[in-house]
């Protein structure tokens, strides 16, 4: 009882600043509150076990912020109800939901004698928060996005470079996860516990660079933009992860033609441009951390062969892309359940590198497999109708896309005096082009669990800036 009293008088004097605090500058405090969120760096997750004050996490504290920024009375979140556009998302958006809490979570596993709904809530009420985070950055981002960059490029500026202080001292400055890539080899992958939301400050910086001198973008502290840039470059390199370094290389790809279709850049030029930045970053990795050179050109021909050839440098396939090993089970399970899916289960791990679940062995591992290939465990979990209820909400995507690109090229010249539009636009287009190609196994993920709050930020940062277009266009 005393623990609580002391957990409660702590988090009243922490929250009443707080509070003050959001009521004088909700913008300013709501983009600070979105980033924190997400656990910039790892560290609540890292050092705290994922628990922030007494039995609540770090999602559930700020959560709550973000809900008192968006109720300040200098905020109009009923603005929301004036975009159709939006609206119909919602739509689709609560009949997902419906059938996700319903069948999903409950009808199903019931009749798979797996039913544990209060498990089922916990685990997955971040997809609620994904509503609330919908909304908040819609609105946040019709008022202003300067803070939305500066806020986020702090994190990315501060936790990057504590992360490679630590690689270079090995003082734990911040989470750092490490795993053998290969077995029998001392080829180690590093990485971030967590990037947070700082990882789009990558396609930011490119952006950025691509287009500044064309433009001449008035973007504040565009050298740590930079600076940023480069350091999450060489983070995601020394991961050694084959889908990462296609998202890499997709990326810049689509950036490429997604600024010469919008700005009419020369394809080759922006090529080159990216080709000589390419060579300074390998150089820094080569400086800071030698062998990982070696080891990221091993791993991007391993990728290149596994693609065209379905065996890497050691001869060795991999089930995700041949979908043979454990896929083949999951296979069964959605040929077995073909309509509604296997529905929800609680997948634990404990000391174990295997996966457990309370419907056995062979099911958990089917499981586990189909959630490493998103597309997969969309027919594994959701089955046919689940399907069917998430092809709308991609679909909207796709016209937020073609709506979204066609808008800001009829009116260039206008949008290229707010550069924040600019950068953050092509985020978003790049975010929606690489969801229907180089990330194209991961469809469904994008509505799941704990991924939804980031889909959901992107998806209102896409919404609003199609809006503000909308406005300027309507001003003209």
């Amino acid at each position: 009882m005393s623990n609580l009293i002391f957990i409660g008088i702590v988090g009243l004097i922490i929250i009443f600043p707080i509070i003050i605090i959001i009521r004088e500058k909700p913008d300013f405090s709501f983009w600070l509150f979105l980033n924190l969120f997400f656990d910039p760096g790892g560290y609540v997750n890292g050092f705290l076990g994922g628990k922030l004050l007494g039995p609540f996490n770090i999602t559930d504290i700020f959560i709550l912020f973000i809900v008192l920024c968006l109720s300040s009375p200098k905020v109009n979140w009923k603005v929301i109800y004036t975009d159709k556009f939006l609206l119909k998302f919602f739509k689709y958006l609560f009949i997902f939901a419906g059938y996700y809490f319903i069948v999903y979570g409950g009808i199903v596993p019931y009749f798979q004698n797996d039913f544990d709904y209060s498990t089922f809530l916990i685990k997955n009420r971040v997809f609620i928060y994904g509503f609330i985070i919908l909304i908040s950055v819609y609105v946040f981002a019709l008022r202003d996005l300067k803070y939305f960059y500066a806020i986020t490029l702090f994190f990315g500026v501060i936790c990057l470079t504590l992360y490679l202080i630590t690689l270079l001292t090995e003082i734990p400055l911040i989470p750092v996860v490490e795993m053998l890539r290969y077995r029998g080899s001392e080829m180690m992958r590093i990485g971030l516990l967590s990037y947070g939301i700082f990882d789009l400050l990558f396609p930011l910086a490119l952006t950025t660079y691509l287009l500044d001198r064309k433009l001449n973008l008035n973007i504040k502290y565009k050298l740590w933009l930079y600076y940023s840039g480069i350091l999450i470059m060489l983070t995601f390199l020394i991961t050694l992860t084959r889908r990462t370094q296609i998202q890499i290389l997709g990326s810049a790809l689509i950036i490429i033609l997604i600024t010469s279709y919008l700005f009419r850049t020369g394809k080759l030029t922006a090529s080159l441009k990216i080709l000589i930045s390419s060579v300074l970053v390998v150089m820094a990795l080569y400086i800071a951390l030698p062998k990982y050179v070696d080891y990221v050109f091993r791993i991007g021909e391993d990728t290149f062969l596994l693609l065209t050839m379905g065996k890497d440098t050691r001869g060795e396939g991999n089930y995700r892309i041949s979908g043979t090993g454990d896929l083949l089970t999951a296979k069964e399970y959605i040929k077995n359940n073909l309509f509604f899916g296997t529905g929800y289960t609680y997948l634990y791990w404990g000391d174990s590198d295997v996966a457990s679940s309370p419907r056995g062995a062979i099911y958990a591992s089917a499981a586990d497999a189909a959630h490493e290939v998103p597309i997969y465990f969309l027919f594994f979990g959701f089955g046919i109708v689940g399907a069917v209820m998430m092809f709308p909400l991609y679909f909207i995507m796709a016209k937020l896309f073609l709506n979204l690109s066609k808008s800001l090229k009829q009116k260039l010249i206008i949008y290229s005096k707010d550069p924040y539009l600019i950068i953050y636009s092509i985020y978003f287009l790049l975010t929606i082009a690489g969801i229907f190609t180089f990330n194209i196994y991961n469809l469904s993920n994008d509505f799941t669990g704990v991924q939804f709050s980031s889909t959901a930020l992107f998806m209102g940062l896409g919404f609003a800036l199609y809006r503000k277009i909308l406005i300027i266009n309507k001003n003209i």
